[in-house]
């Protein structure tokens, strides 16, 4: 079966299981509730650069995605 050809008009599909997957284990490390970790992620750089189809990090499964997120966030807490 092939790959469907990926854009930045449909690059959207791809994201919202990771995205929940993400925030279900922000939500459980960082304590946070559900709706606090959805917007804590959805107004991260790591969003920001996981909607844009030219990076291709909506390639990478969701551990990655959430390492890049506690590392984007660390790094703003300097």
């Amino acid at each position: 079966m092939q790959r469907p050809h990926v854009t930045q008009q449909n690059v959207h599909l791809f994201i919202p299981s990771k995205v929940a997957k993400v925030c279900s284990e922000l939500s459980r490390t960082e304590n946070l509730s559900l709706n606090d970790s959805i917007l804590k992620f959805y107004n991260s750089a790591a969003y920001e650069t996981l909607s844009r189809e030219s990076s291709k990090l909506w390639q990478e499964g969701w551990v990655y995605l959430y390492q890049m997120l506690t590392l984007f966030s660390s790094f703003m807490k300097i």
